[in-house]
Formats: C-alpha cells, structure tokens, sequence
C-alpha cells in the first residue's frame, strides 16, 4: 500500500514539473490591443480597461482616456495606427479616475471633452492634475453628430455612479453602457441589434 502512495505521489511531482515549463512558455498577453467591432468602431484594451473610438471621415470619437497611473501615448498611438484623422472629442464614460485620468495628450491634440454635468461638476471640485476639465456637458440626452455618424449620450440614472453615460451608435447598431450599468458578463462593450 505504501509503495502504490509513493508511486503516485511520485507521478504528481513529476507530472507536475513538466507541466511548469509548458505554462512557462505561452507568451503574456499584450498589455493593450485593437479590436474592430465594424467598418468604423473599435475597442481598445488597456489592462483590465476598455475604451472605443469611432472613426469618421471628419475625424475620431474616442471614449475614456483609461490612463491612470499609465500612458496615454498607446491609446493614442492605437488611434493613430487605424486613422489619420483627427481626434475631435473624447467622451467620459462616468466620472471616476480610472477611466477619465491622463487625457491631457488629447487635449494637446484638440480634443474636445464631453461628460456628464455631475462628472464635470466632481472634477472641477477635486481638481485633479491629471483629469482634464470637461468642455461640454450632457444632462439628460444630447447626440454628437461628426462626419456622417451620429453617437447619442444617455444618462440613464444613478447606476455605477451618479454620472454614467450610456451611448449608443444607431446606425452600427452598438450600445456601449458604462460599467457595471447592465448587468453582463462583458457589458462593457456588447453589440446589440436594434429594431430598424
């Protein structure tokens, strides 16, 4: 009896230690990545993060700079790879700092800052270094029409915070909720198709 405990304590050791280096191997994935949701939307990854950005033909729509505590420079940079044009407006999904923090290179850029009245009404109570104070405001409802798309802001009622935007491209058929608004698995950005 003693000799069939060793025997498989001995198999799981070794079983063990072969498998390590095989795990070892796979590579880590990327830090950030581009996924094309359409012809003119794309989701970029940044950690644990997601943010999307539009392209039109008159310039980019781009939703929560996601750099606290990192760089913008790739989001920016994934923009970049995939369009020339311009980045004309940056949407804050809600106000808390993990999604808003580092939009100051987009700024730089021209960008102009869109976000609900209480987000812009927290950050300009905090003053934080690296949070840029909105432009513009939604209060209930406004759309933001550029180069033929149209993105409509929704706010929705107090959710995962007291100023999440739900946003929603009719023409592509995509609803991009804040976090934690719908309760899903991956709702942070989910396709939904909508009556015609």
């Amino acid at each position: 009896m003693l000799r069939i405990h060793f025997a498989g304590m001995l198999t799981a050791i070794i079983t063990s230690a072969l498998a390590v280096p095989a795990q070892a191997q796979q590579p880590a994935p990327p830090p950030f990545a581009t996924t094309k949701v359409t012809d003119n939307v794309y989701i970029f990854r940044y950690g644990n993060h997601q943010s999307m950005f539009i392209v039109t033909p008159a310039g980019v729509i781009a939703t929560d700079p996601i750099s606290e505590r990192r760089p913008a420079k790739p989001y920016i940079d994934a923009i970049q790879a995939v369009t020339k044009a311009p980045i004309k407006y940056v949407i804050y999904s809600h106000g808390h700092f993990d999604h808003i923090a580092g939009g100051k290179p987009f700024k730089d850029l021209g960008a102009t800052f869109v976000a609900h009245a209480n987000a812009k009404a927290r950050i300009a109570a905090l003053k934080p270094d690296d949070v840029v104070i909105p432009d513009q405001v939604v209060g209930g409802k406004r759309n933001i029409t550029l180069g033929g798309t149209t993105l409509e802001l929704n706010y929705v009622g107090k959710n995962h915070s007291d100023s999440t935007l739900v946003m929603r491209l009719p023409k592509e058929k995509i609803i991009k909720p804040g976090p934690r608004t719908m309760r899903a698995r991956n709702s942070l950005t989910c396709r939904t198709f909508l009556p015609q």
